[in-house]
């Protein structure tokens, strides 16, 4: 290995370890600041919300993290004539960069997998040790070709269900359970009441039909972390329960955007960071000797900032159906990757 590839490296990550911890300490002193009267009272309760509010923020703080390190190493190294000194020497501009954006790009390939664990739940762990969360209630969801009520859910197990089966444009049977268990991918019914109706409805003819059964099975597949996703308010997701409730509603008429834009965020908007890594590299003077190195610093600042900011703006409109999750997500960051290529062909 080049030594030039370990000093970039090594600086690099002492740099991104310093700011991630100052801003990481800062977000949370600012939220137990803000949060002092609703701070749980248990010592080992308050360790945990300090804890999971720590994990909230890195989707805030690993991103300009990453970016800021680069600024500041680099400014530095001009500053001392480190980096003309580098070129001087032989190493080519886009030889330099390479060790500070693997390191930005393997750290938010880390954060992203993260999320497909609990780890993505940590703002709603963190919102239930100061607000007991309650049972989801009152749900109605449509789920292949059947609508179905459901009165309490709690986990894998559901209270007060009843479904409506609809044939042929119009109700066929109806089906209430006093409770409901999902096991090995199908709901586990208790104490069913089934009222079926005839197909021709004539005067004379056949009536209604009552049926009891202690115990059934039905709505294979309707997986209830999916329902509270659905009906959740904070848009709280993980990778995984994305993709499955995306797969479990999209053909049941229900609105996914909301998961799509979520899913997008968690997956293509930490690649913001190492974009960014590298286009801000290419903008860097090679000596400080004709520029204002503070001034010029601060601007870097700035633009990280500004361009940060309008990224979280369209996601958050994503997220709200303002706009489409594709053109809020996807497509920012894809322009972002072509004009960072562009730049990396242009200084071959």
């Amino acid at each position: 290995m080049e030594l030039y590839v370990k000093y970039a490296g090594l600086v690099y990550f002492k740099y991104f370890f310093i700011l991630l911890v100052a801003l990481e300490f800062f977000y949370v002193g600012i939220d137990v600041l803000t949060n002092l009267k609703d701070f749980p009272s248990s010592a080992n309760t308050a360790l945990l919300y300090i804890a999971l509010t720590a994990a909230v923020a890195l989707s805030y703080t690993l991103p300009l993290s990453l970016i800021f390190a680069l600024i500041l190493m680099m400014f530095n190294m001009i500053r001392s004539n480190e980096l003309v000194s580098f070129y001087a020497l032989g190493v080519s501009k886009n030889a330099l960069i390479v060790p500070p954006f693997l390191i930005a790009l393997f750290i938010t390939a880390g954060f992203i997998s993260l999320n497909s664990t609990s780890f993505a739940y940590a703002l709603k762990f963190q919102k239930n040790l100061t607000d007991l969360a309650p049972a989801s209630e009152d749900m109605f969801l449509k789920f292949e070709g059947k609508y179905i009520y459901i009165k309490a859910l709690n986990g894998k197990g559901a209270s007060g269900i009843t479904i409506f089966d609809i044939g042929s444009n119009s109700l066929s049977s109806r089906s209430s359970a006093s409770y409901g268990e999902y096991r090995g991918k199908i709901w586990h019914l208790r104490d069913v009441n089934t009222t079926s109706l005839p197909r021709d409805i004539t005067l004379g003819g056949a009536g209604l039909s009552y049926a009891f059964s202690g115990e059934s099975e039905a709505l294979k597949g309707f997986d209830p972390a999916s329902i509270e996703s659905i009906y959740a308010t904070s848009n709280v997701y993980s990778i995984k329960d994305a993709i499955r409730s995306i797969r479990t509603f999209a053909d049941q008429g229900v609105n996914v955007a909301t998961i799509k834009a979520s899913l997008y965020n968690m997956l293509f908007f930490p690649l913001f960071a190492p974009l960014m890594v590298l286009i801000l590299y290419y903008y860097l003077p090679v000596t400080g000797r004709f520029f204002n190195l503070a001034l010029m610093s601060f601007a870097f600042f700035i633009v990280t900032l500004c361009a940060w900011g309008v990224f979280f703006v369209l996601i958050r409109f994503s997220l709200n159906g303002v706009i489409v999750p594709e053109l809020g997500v996807i497509a920012p960051i894809a322009a972002l990757f072509c004009f960072a290529s562009f730049l990396v062909f242009k200084h071959r």
